[in-house]
């Protein structure tokens, strides 16, 4: 094996001198072409002006004035063939990536990562809560003018290992793990007790909007191994993954105030409990011939959750009355699936290519039902959990035709079908879907290529577990409950087109263009309640031009619909929807107000870039980004007379706006041939127009806010070394 890695160094040692002539001068090149080795380190600085939220939010960086970080690329290769490589980039700051793995090329590897994800909310919060953090909470009971101005924000640290070996010339063994730490705070709320005083709040028992932060602090890890053993006829592979989730954060957050009995008449919120899985599979694969495959996967995943529930007397209920009547201390959640999946392809001739697939999926979910919750507020009904179990079913068949003068047809059905078992009545147990697709590519020449692609799909489902009440009342409403079918459950026609251009008018110049468009029509229950429609359109440009082999630009522009129409309507618990009553409170309880609804989203973006050199030492490039997003509602309520419990222009709301403009400008240049020095500069601005966070404060006086404009400027230089 020696013998063959130096042979086949000579002949690309020998190659190279002959393609560049033999003089001291090509000495290094040479020396390049035939020698992987690397080691690279590069320093940077960078200087941002202002930290603002939207910038931030993923960067890391929270504070303005200078940031240091640094980025190394080593790789090392001996004669014997074995490698070690480490990487490392944005070393110092939140963003930091660091791995490096040794390898003994066609024997074994090993190797070891770390790594770090922030998120900082994109929002201020000024606060008068207290224990952000921690899973008790403080509301204070006399609300200050001010409160303390809290950044929130999560960071996930992980840490990874990774192993192969080959045991034979066919068999190799696998192995990964990963642990990851996530931290922090999420912004999060609830209804509860209002502090006195505040928004109107006349006690302390109001209920009221409180702002609450729950508490990051959980651990991931996941392991994963496999045997793999291949030929060239056939594969066979076993494994095992497995997920540990902790979230040492506890249970639940518990929400306090330093009033009377330190009660603030809220109950504890539950948070993520700890949870396992471990997922068991098999997989191969068999080659009847070059031209005909066929491959199977089998699995089994068992999913637990038995994290213990908190105490039932810390449950906050009135009366006397007992929260809870189970027994039980935990869920004793499971739930058992089972994958199998088979495909088979073959090309039946040179113009013929035929593909069939089958996958099953059986979701048992042997959670025992039990009576958590006792409603006290309506009758005192009993309130279960309702384990879910659902069994699916995938076909698919697909042909593919290569026609005369270039064409080549696809066409393909694919069907869905599931099945729910153990569910609420209140929904179908059956949902089926077919889908026709017919796909045509064409080389139209040697320079421009094209594709449209067309489906129809229908879905529909078995009876409905209750009927909705179908008695009219004046105005044409609906009386009665779940006269809504849910999305996910209803019947849908769906139609969606895609086309694709490549040109290439010049070796220089290429040109992309796509356009989808996909249109969702949904059957409701009674009277249109529900989601009615849906459409999207995608339309988008790209461009690409080499000025010469010093210079090159590009440029792009998408513009993209979304429009959702629904319709619903208003009513109170309990309400007769017939307007009856003797007195103005309960003819308004009474009467239900039908209202539509047309959701529309249009995001634009456009940019340019460009990159050259100005001589040997000096390049330079830039890009330009503009995009704008603006969110329209709506919304239209129908006038039911005097008796309306809607008020007087409810419903009318401002459309949200967002805009981006960034300018990105670098230059480089060589001090020497291992040394660089490269510059950046950042524009970023960054516009809002967003009623939900313009005048928004929580009942205990918490102020959640973006600035409606964000300008962050950027200067970064970076030193890098070649050794």
């Amino acid at each position: 094996m020696q013998d063959n890695r130096m042979f086949k160094q000579t002949v690309i040692a020998l190659a190279v001198s002959l393609a560049f002539p033999a003089a001291s001068a090509f000495a290094d090149e040479v020396d390049e072409l035939i020698n992987p080795n690397v080691a690279e380190v590069a320093v940077k600085a960078q200087y941002v002006n202002q930290a603002n939220p939207l910038y931030r939010q993923y960067t890391g960086i929270n504070t303005d004035g200078v940031h240091g970080s640094a980025d190394v690329n080593v790789v090392q290769r001996s004669e014997a063939g074995r490698w070690m490589k480490i990487e490392g980039r944005d070393l110092g700051l939140r963003t930091q990536e660091l791995k490096g793995s040794v390898e003994q090329q066609g024997d074994w590897a090993v190797g070891i990562g770390y790594n770090q994800i922030p998120r900082i909310a994109p929002v201020e919060v000024s606060t008068p809560v207290k224990g952000l953090g921690d899973n008790t909470l403080t509301v204070p009971a006399v609300f200050p003018s001010e409160g303390t101005h809290e950044t929130l924000m999560t960071e996930r640290t992980a840490t990874s290992l990774t192993a192969r070996k080959f045991l034979s010339e066919h068999l190799q063994a696998n192995f990964s793990f990963k642990s990851e730490d996530k931290k922090g705070e999420r912004l999060f709320g609830a209804n509860g007790q209002a502090i006195a005083g505040v928004n109107g709040a006349t006690a302390a028992t109001s209920n009221r909007q409180i702002f609450l932060a729950e508490p990051i602090d959980s651990n991931h890890q996941q392991f994963e191994a496999s045997l793999d053993y291949a030929t060239r006829q056939y594969y066979l592979s076993a494994g095992y993954y497995g997920s540990f989730y902790e979230n040492k954060a506890g249970n639940a957050l518990f929400v306090t105030s330093p009033t009377p009995n330190n009660r603030t008449g809220m109950s504890p919120l539950s948070l993520v409990p700890d949870n396992h899985a471990h997922e068991f599979q098999l997989a191969g694969g068999y080659n009847f011939s070059s031209d005909t495959q066929f491959k199977m996967n089998v699995g089994r995943t068992y999913a637990i959750q038995e994290d213990d529930f908190i105490d039932a007397s810390l449950i906050n209920v009135g009366g006397g009355n007992p929260a809870t009547i189970t027994t039980r201390k935990d869920l004793g959640g499971e739930v058992v699936t089972t994958n199998v999946f088979t495909s088979l392809t073959s090309r039946i001739t040179r113009e013929l290519s035929v593909l069939a697939s089958y996958a099953y999926e059986n979701r048992d979910d042997k959670t025992p039902q039990e009576t958590y919750l006792i409603d006290y507020a309506h009758g005192g009904a009993a309130v279960p959990n309702n384990p879910e179990s659902q069994k699916t079913q995938r076909a698919k068949v697909e042909a593919s035709y290569r026609l005369p003068m270039g064409y080549n047809l696809t066409a393909g059905y694919d069907y869905d079908y599931r099945v729910y078992e153990g569910m609420d009545e209140l929904y179908r147990d059956k949902i089926q879907e077919g889908t026709w697709r017919l796909d045509l590519r064409k080389s139209l020449s040697d320079t421009v290529n094209g594709s449209i692609t067309v489906s129809h799909s229908n879905r529909d489902g078995s009876r409905w577990g209750t009927t909705p009440v179908t008695v009219l009342v004046p105005g044409g409403l609906a009386v009665g409950e779940h006269w809504t079918a849910p999305t996910q459950f209803s019947n849908r026609e769906r139609d969606k087109a895609r086309l694709l251009l490549d040109w290439l008018p010049t070796n220089a110049l290429s040109l992309q263009m796509s356009y989808e468009y996909a249109q969702d029509n949904y059957d409701t229950r009674i009277n249109d309640i529900g989601l009615n429609h849906g459409r999207s359109q995608l339309l988008a440009f790209d461009a690409s031009y080499r000025i010469d082999d010093n210079w090159k630009t590009s440029a792009w522009y998408s513009v993209g619909k979304n429009e959702i129409g629904q319709h619903s309507q208003q009513s109170t618990f309990g309400s007769k929807c017939d307007g009856s009553g003797t007195t103005a409170a309960q003819k308004r309880t009474n009467t239900c107000v039908p209202w539509a609804s047309s959701l529309n989203l249009t995001s634009q973006s456009v940019g340019a870039g460009f990159d050259g050199r100005l001589s040997a030492k000096w390049s330079v490039g830039g890009q330009y980004l503009f995009s704008r997003d603006v969110n329209e509602y709506d919304i239209s309520i129908t006038d039911v007379g005097a008796s309306s419990p809607v008020a007087v222009g409810a419903g009318i709301l401002p459309d949200t706006k967002y805009l981006q403009n960034t300018v990105r400008l670098f230059a480089k240049y060589a001090v020497t041939k291992a040394t660089g020095v490269r510059l950046d500069y950042v524009w970023d601005k960054r516009e809002l127009d967003d009623y939900t966070w313009n005048s928004w404060r929580y009942s205990d006086g918490t102020r959640v806010f973006q600035k409606p404009d964000q300008i962050t400027h950027v200067i970064g230089v970076t030193l890098s070394h070649a050794f």
